[in-house]
């Protein structure tokens, strides 16, 4: 039987490795830590539920391409026995532009920083579910939008 100390310790080595391979990156060690049938869901203008782990790895491909340089600083990690909550700082240089709603903001080479905070559900020591939340008015506003 795990004791709560234990599944919590081991979600927090979840929630380090999960950081590292994104901060390095690495599209298959990231992936390599979700459920078939992981989701993800960007809560900001204009993205769309991401469901099963193809679609998942579709999403973050999209992502690193975007910013190819993506980085989440870590500003408070909590822990839980089946889930992690992690608040950021996301900054990275934009390759190309981003569509907000329709319209195209930022150029290649500019820069974003924005607060972020990610809801990850685990089961069976992988990714289940994981809920970005970004303040895309501030990303919007770096970006040379209204």
């Amino acid at each position: 039987m795990t004791t709560q100390t234990e599944a919590t310790t081991e979600i927090r080595e979840l929630a380090q490795r999960y950081g590292e391979a994104w901060n390095s990156q690495e599209l298959d060690a990231i992936m390599d830590l979700h459920s078939e049938d992981s989701v993800f869901v960007a809560h900001a203008a204009g993205s769309i539920p991401a469901e099963g782990k193809a679609a998942v790895r579709e999403a973050f491909a999209g992502y690193l391409a975007l910013l190819p340089d993506i980085n989440f600083a870590e500003r408070a990690l909590y822990v839980g026995e089946d889930h992690w909550v992690l608040e950021s700082t996301m900054s990275g240089t934009v390759a190309g532009s981003i569509e907000v709603e329709g319209e195209a903001l930022g150029a290649n080479g500019a820069r974003v920083q924005v607060d972020c905070v990610d809801v990850i559900e685990v089961r069976d020591g992988l990714v289940a579910s994981k809920q970005t939340y970004i303040d895309s008015l501030a990303m919007q506003r770096q970006l040379g939008g209204e």
